[in-house]
């Protein structure tokens, strides 16, 4: 258990926590939360001891043992990954060892009654309860189950850490701080640089943790399954919910809403005793009634009003100019790094619309792929054709290297945008944060949220129909993660993104397109939708979808493996169908609508340029009336005739993919 207390802190003007104060109770699993710069690594570092506070304290029992994962870390060994697992052991195998030197005086000892005895006997005591708790006799399987929960294959614990990227040095240090097993548990975007799969481990591991854990986090479902105590920091102030991330927002909703009553009837109340004071400030008689209500007013604690959050993005994508049907067909495609093959054979169609998310654990090739696809690397095989009049826009996971770091925001935002936009930069930049003397930061001293915030907004000002996205929550805030959330939702063009947030995934795609073992398989629906097929699969012992073809249309009824499948073929012929006949009926309804309106304004200008009505002012004006009446309603009719058109041609389509 910890206590923090009364913590303050300034940077410069700022009051970034303001007199901070909360629990975490033994064996209790928390989540600090707030915007991007609230505080909370900061508080995480004073917890950790790296920080010291202006004011106030951070307290636990004497013999706690805390662990700490800062959100960078630069890992300098040359010693093997299995060889710096060890290093955390060093410890207590020097327990070990003074252990069987214990042993060897209690054996020796004849007065097991002394002073002296029961000393080197409870230092026994200590000895083994620290054996047991890191569990050394099973240290080399532990460091095995670990590191390969976190993604190592087994000859990678014996290559030298340096050859591992910046990403990959994290979960050495993730795993070190696992494997010792500490009373406390601070870890600062603990899944930052892990897939979906090794997220789901890290949190069945944390669920068995004995100790406390406290971390800073905006994954939504990992804390929805992990944490049972939200620490909120709004605006400097600690707010402390009990439960789950998801019920710790219902909880904000409800304080927020409390607070904003309590602040208009205390408004009410001020503006009531201010209009007495005002009424019968200059009359004798009621001076003393006037004194009274000014010095109740100077004692009384203002509510604050609740303030819109300010702190997250707000983003919309341009409409997405129309592309043709297949915006990406790739045929043959593979990749190899020498002798190591990423994937082969990949033959896959992308459609118009199509919200596509590249699942697979780290090292499958998801990132290669969206390389590929975005022109930045070539395959080793097969090719990649674009459909008509497609444009694209990639976002790469690690790539800021198109952001010149002598450019000011502003200047490298308006190097990219179109002289359209350019009077509109400083608002545009506002709504991705931004804000004032912001825009005049260096590139170079950005945080890694910022440059993606800065990207996006760059994004903003295209007029890309396919999006590349690898990565794009990486460093957001939650608040930020749902704006680009409901952005992609409402994005008319095309979408292949590759994201470890599985609410993100959810809440966005239509498509699965899983990359494991060196194939492309696609499942249908969202991420959870993925799982609950690939677990169903698994149950029943079912084989996994066949690699991903040419297109993800159904085949026909001769190429179906179950009579299921050939009954689902024919219910979306039928239904299709059906929806194709309809879509024709309106069509032909609404041609009928615009010739008719058509004629109906041939015969009003007639009427206009009639000679009998020159002369009369009153039926010109109700003519010239009724004639933008009916233009209107024609304009009206041609849009919905169009709209009619473009479905009827989707369905056309879809049922002609049918087969």
């Amino acid at each position: 258990m910890f206590d923090v207390s009364g913590v303050n802190l300034h940077f410069g003007a700022r009051h970034v926590l303001r007199d901070a104060s909360f629990k975490v109770e033994d064996g209790e699993r928390a989540a600090i939360i707030g915007p991007n710069g609230a505080g909370k690594s900061t508080l995480l570092k004073i917890i950790a001891g790296t920080l010291a506070p202006e004011t106030g304290q951070v307290s636990y029992p004497k013999t706690t043992e805390i662990g700490y994962l800062p959100q960078e870390i630069d890992l300098k060994s040359d010693l093997s990954v299995e060889d710096e697992c060890k290093k955390v052991f060093e410890e207590v195998l020097a327990h070990e060892q003074e252990m069987r030197d214990i042993e060897h005086k209690m054996g020796e000892a004849t007065d097991h009654a002394s002073e002296e005895y029961q000393t080197i006997a409870d230092r026994y005591d200590y000895l083994l309860h620290e054996t047991m708790r890191r569990d050394i006799y099973s240290m080399d399987s532990n460091i095995g189950k670990v590191m390969s929960g976190l993604g190592f294959k087994p000859e990678d614990l014996k290559r030298p850490c340096t050859e591992f990227s910046g990403g990959w040095q994290m979960r050495i240090a993730l795993g070190k701080l696992l494997l010792s097993n500490p009373d406390i548990l601070l870890l600062d975007e603990p899944t930052n640089h892990l897939d979906i799969e090794t997220i789901e481990w890290l949190g069945t591991w944390l669920s068995s943790h004995e100790g406390s854990i406290l971390m800073v986090s905006h994954e939504r479902a990992f804390m929805d399954r992990l944490v049972n105590k939200v620490v909120e920091i709004d605006r400097g102030r600690v707010i402390v919910y009990r439960g789950n991330y998801t019920q710790s927002l219902e909880k904000r909703a409800e304080r927020r809403e409390m607070q904003q009553r309590a602040y208009q009837n205390q408004q009410l109340e001020l503006a009531q005793m201010q209009k007495f004071i005002d009424r019968f400030r200059y009359q004798a008689s009621k001076a003393a009634l006037v004194q009274s209500r000014i010095k109740q007013l100077e004692r009384i604690e203002i509510v604050e009003a609740p303030e819109e959050d300010q702190s997250t993005i707000h983003f919309k994508f341009p409409p997405a100019p129309r592309s043709g049907k297949e915006v990406i067909v790739s045929e043959g495609l593979s990749k190899s790094f020498g002798s190591v093959r990423v994937f082969s054979g990949v033959d896959m169609t992308v459609y118009r619309g199509e919200k596509i998310a590249l699942v697979g654990v780290n090292g499958a090739g998801k990132s290669t792929l969206m390389r590929i696809l975005a022109e930045k690397l070539e395959a080793s095989t097969g090719s990649v054709k674009y459909g008509s009049s497609v444009d694209f826009e990639y976002f790469a996971q690690y790539d800021s290297e198109d952001l010149h770091p002598n450019n000011t925001v502003l200047g490298e935002f308006l190097s990219r945008a179109p002289l359209s936009v350019s009077d509109r930069a400083r608002g545009i930049l506002g709504a991705f944060l931004f804000g004032g003397d912001d825009v005049e930061k260096k590139i170079s001293v950005l945080s890694g949220g910022e440059k993606t915030r800065l990207r996006l907004a760059r994004m903003l000002c295209g007029k890309s129909n396919l999006l590349l996205l690898d990565e794009p929550t990486n460093h957001l805030d939650i608040g930020s993660r749902l704006t680009l959330e409901s952005a992609l939702r409402r994005y008319d063009g095309s979408v292949i993104l590759v994201s470890h947030d599985r609410y993100f995934l959810d809440n966005v795609v239509t498509r699965v397109v899983e990359i494991s073992d060196g194939q492309v398989r696609s499942y249908p629906g969202n991420y959870s939708d993925y799982l609950h097929m690939k677990g169903v699969a698994e149950e029943h012992g079912q084989p996994a979808p066949p690699p991903v073809t040419s297109s993800p249309a159904p085949r026909s009824g001769s190429e179906m493996s179950s009579r299921e499948e050939r009954k689902r073929l024919n219910a979306d012929k039928n239904r299709i169908t059906n929806d194709l006949k309809k879509a024709r009926r309106e069509l032909e309804s609404a041609e009928e609508e615009v010739s008719r309106l058509d004629e109906h304004c041939r015969e009003i200008e007639n009427r206009l340029h009639d000679p009998s009505n020159a002369t009369n002012a009153d039926e010109l004006a109700r003519l010239a009336k009724q004639l933008q009446d009916t233009q209107g309603r024609q304009a009206a009719a041609e849009e919905r005739w169009t709209d009619l058109q473009v479905a009827a041609e989707d369905l056309e389509e879809a049922l002609e993919a049918l087969g």
